[in-house]
Order: C-alpha cells, then structure tokens, then sequence
C-alpha cells in the first residue's frame, strides 16, 4: 500500500491526505517531503480542522517531512489529527498529540482557504 491514493488497498501518510483534497478538487503535492513549502504556515495553537500537520518520519536523524496527518480538532481536549499508520492494520486513526509526536512536529500547514 506504499504510495497507494485508494482506499480498497490502503493508504499511507500522503496518500491518505491526496485522497481528502482530490475529494475538494484541491490539487496537492502526492509525496509528504513536497509539502515543505505548501500553503500558509500557521502557528500550532491556531491550527484548525482541515489543516495539515506535519512530521519528521521515525528515523530521529531525518529532519524533512516524512509523515503527515489532518487536524480534526483543537479545543480543550487538545490537538487531534487523523492520519494513515504504517502499522499492522494499515489503518486511518485518530491520533492525540503526543510528546512523541511534539519531538517530530515540524509545523501547520494551511491549504483551506476557508480556515483562514
């Protein structure tokens, strides 16, 4: 399911969130590392359902994007986004941010225009 956009076969982290814009007819980059310099920067606490949220991958020695996820909500309960594991289920979850995931955030993205 590696770089896969369909959801019968499974998502990963930028295809999940390809398949979300296609959906709005909002052309986005396919791969996570080319949302480097995609839409406005925003700063974590005004992130907004609908954002992007991006990530270093797993390896601590990598600094580029390598995963990425959607904000959903961001209110008293805190930050969530959803987002394609790799795991086991291959699956899209919801996932709070973490102190795991705050070591590997590297920054808003804003592609709706709506959210401004």
């Amino acid at each position: 399911a590696w770089a896969s956009i369909d959801p019968k076969v499974g998502f990963d982290c930028s295809g999940f969130i390809t398949y979300v814009f296609t959906h709005f007819n909002i052309r986005v980059p396919r791969s996570s590392i080319d949302f480097t310099d995609v839409g406005k920067t925003v700063p974590l606490d005004n992130a907004k359902r609908g954002d992007i949220i991006l990530f270093t991958g797993t390896n601590p020695m990598e600094t580029n994007i390598g995963h990425m996820g959607m904000i959903v909500s961001n209110d008293q309960d805190g930050l969530h986004f959803i987002h394609a594991t790799s795991g086991k289920a291959m699956a899209v979850t919801i996932t709070k941010m973490s102190d795991q995931y705050k070591k590997r955030f590297i920054r808003i993205s804003r592609i709706f225009p709506q959210n401004e």
